[in-house]
């Protein structure tokens, strides 16, 4: 008789004993470990479903419970079999005959089998889980995703197609074969695979498996040209839209997959879906990112390149920018602007009231109505300005108060050219053309109202007979006619572009190159005097009932002093000092009626332009020597 120890049976019974201790050791840690699950899937984390770390856990809850009702249900059926074993070793005779225990052994070799390999899945699926959630670059997780569902389905290759939301079609998107190679993307217009299959899926979302696929897709023309073996497919579906497929087959084996092979697939899939859509997000995010940088970095350029200032604040009134035009206007650092509350940059400058109108912005203009107001005010470092503000409280969609925006519009130089323009006008439109008010207006700096000294030509032009005339007119007709004569002759003056400056009685004097540049100034100066002499006599012609006036004309070019002579406050006229032109002066005193003399200082620089007389010497008053001078009897072109 056999001995416990020497008997097969009865080693078996201990084994099966120290199996089931182990089992139940196992079940009772298992148990724990799903009450902890439970308590943080259906408890801590209910409201977080969406969240992948959280269906992970759900899912490993489900093994949990799986693994936990078969272990039991395995423990209930050795503890059934030891009385057997006990009864047998006892010599007693067996409650049940060998097929029933070899039944039963079977049986539970199968379940230890499967629950390893739940055990080998649930393992996959969580460090597949791991990996894919180790990289939130798009195409990192693209290559991951394929690489590992080729090594756990053992595929030969393996492809990875996206649905172009567009046009709701697949498109290739990433494919890989089983030593981890990129099929190029040239490769994926002729890449020989199962469209129909592809498309499929994605209609009814159902994994496809065909263990032989000659056989079982005969119908498809691309399985048959193709020579696919072995072919699953599985939709990746988040949030309940299929955005794609993953693709794996083999060419060459037929029945390479199996029901487990697609339902690890298909787990795979909802995980990889989960990690694609993700990845696709964080790259939304990253282009959203980028494109508020580059617009916010657009909008700095341009804040920068303003010239008006700009200033805006958050909706606790801290300046958030703070441009290079409003750091120029305000004589301000825009960095150390930047960041504190107005009422702290803006209190330095009492006078500006800026702290006021910021303050009051949101409470009198609530729905971000832009409202001006303008200063003229002393600022440190530039003087007296002349500031216009347009303050508006910024609003949200919602109408809720998010900041105040600040416009500063420096009309300082603006003002300034007002100004001046305005001087210019009052002191030259009474006595040049007005299209050289226009350039003096536009150029100011041309013109130097404190005085210049510089070369020009100057007309003298006085009627003769003056004192008789006034003896046999009354004065109101005497004023009427000189005005009329006058009038006639400053035409032919403005029409050369000289400038008039001063009548003095029954005299007027007229200067060129000045204030503007006149480079022919002595020509044009022959010109206008010759033109006036023309438009004399052409009145007289043409109103003989008038009393006939004769006048005298002197013509000098030289150096004078030119500016603006008189008192700053009450009166100023634009007139030239110097002796040309009181030499001007005693050139029309020493002519006949309606005779031209010019001196020898101008004659050099318009001979080739115009017929004269013969050259003679004059004495004039003041002078120690004779000038030459000459008559003039005609101009070139006129």
């Amino acid at each position: 008789m056999t001995t416990p120890s020497t008997d097969p049976l009865g080693k078996a019974s201990n084994e099966l004993r120290t199996l089931g201790a182990t089992m139940m050791r196992i079940s009772r840690t298992l148990h724990e470990h799903a009450q902890k699950l439970e308590v943080a899937v259906e408890g801590t984390y209910a409201g977080q479903t969406g969240d992948l770390r959280v269906r992970l856990l759900n899912d490993s809850l489900q093994v949990s419970r799986m693994v936990d009702l078969e272990l039991g249900r395995l423990n209930q059926a050795m503890q059934n079999a030891l009385p057997v074993f006990q009864s047998y070793t006892n010599g007693q005779s067996p409650v049940v005959n060998n097929k029933t225990f070899e039944q039963e052994r079977e049986t539970l070799n199968t379940n230890i089998f499967n629950l390893k390999q739940e055990r080998n899945e649930l393992e996959t699926l969580y460090d597949i889980a791991r990996t894919l959630n180790s990289t939130l670059e798009f195409d990192e997780v693209l290559r991951l995703v394929m690489d590992r569902v080729i090594e756990v389905v053992n595929a030969e290759r393996g492809f990875l197609m996206l649905v172009n939301p567009a046009t709701d079609e697949p498109e290739f998107t990433i494919a890989r074969d089983k030593e981890a190679h990129s099929v190029p993307e040239s490769a994926f217009a002729t890449a020989r695979i199962s469209r129909g299959t592809v498309k499929n899926v994605i209609r009814t979302r159902i994994p496809v498996l065909a263990d032989d696929a000659q056989a079982s897709l005969s119908g498809q023309e691309s399985i048959m040209a193709y020579g696919i073996r072995s072919i699953m497919c599985a939709p990746l579906v988040v949030r309940d839209k299929c955005i794609g497929v993953v693709y794996v087959d083999s060419r060459v084996t037929a029945n390479l997959f199996s029901p487990k092979h697609r339902d690890l697939l298909l787990a795979f899939c909802n995980q990889a879906a989960i990690a694609i859509d993700n990845a696709r997000l964080f790259a939304d995010l990253n282009k959203a990112i980028q494109k508020v940088s580059e617009d916010k970095q657009y909008m700095d350029n341009i804040f920068s390149s303003i010239a008006n200032g700009v200033i805006t604040t958050d909706s606790n009134g801290i300046i958030t920018t703070f441009n290079a035009g409003a750091g120029l206007i305000l004589q301000m650092d825009p960095e150390r602007a930047t960041g504190k509350h107005y009422q702290e940059v803006f209190g330095a400058f009492p006078q500006l009231r800026l702290v006021e109108l910021l303050r009051t912005a949101p409470l009198l203009h609530e729905h971000g109505t832009i409202f001006p107001t303008s200063y003229d005010r002393e600022i440190p470092g530039r003087g007296e300005v002349n500031l216009n503000f347009y303050v508006s409280s910024l609003r949200d969609t919602k109408g809720a108060h998010i900041g105040i925006a600040l416009v500063i519009d420096d009309r300082t130089e603006l003002k300034r050219s007002e100004a001046q323009a305005k001087q210019i006008r009052r002191i030259f439109e009474r006595y040049v053309h007005p299209n050289v008010v226009q350039q003096l207006i536009k150029d100011p700096q041309a013109l130097k109202l404190g005085g210049e000294t510089k070369e020009i030509s100057v007309i003298f032009a006085d009627i003769r007979g003056y004192t008789s005339l006034s003896e046999r007119m009354a004065p109101q007709d005497v004023m009427g006619l000189i005005n009329r004569y006058l009038k006639i002759m400053c035409e032919a003056i403005w029409e050369e572009e000289g400038t008039l400056t001063a009548f003095i009685g029954d005299a007027m004097m007229a200067i060129f190159n000045a204030p503007l540049v006149q480079k022919r100034h002595a020509l044009q100066a022959i010109r206008a005097a010759w033109k006036m002499r023309l438009a004399v006599l052409e009145y007289q012609r043409s109103h003989p009932q008038e009393v006939p006036i004769s006048f005298g004309f002197g013509v000098n070019t030289g150096l004078a002093t030119v500016g603006n002579v008189g008192s700053q406050e009450r009166l100023q006229n634009y007139t030239a000092i110097g002796d040309v032109v009181n030499v001007a002066s005693r050139l029309q005193n020493n002519v006949s009626d309606n005779n031209i003399l010019l001196n020898e200082t101008t004659y050099v620089q318009v001979c080739r332009h115009v017929q004269t007389g013969q050259p003679f010497p004059l004495t004039v008053k003041n002078k120690a020597a004779p000038l030459t001078v000459r008559y003039l009897f005609g101009v070139e072109g006129l």
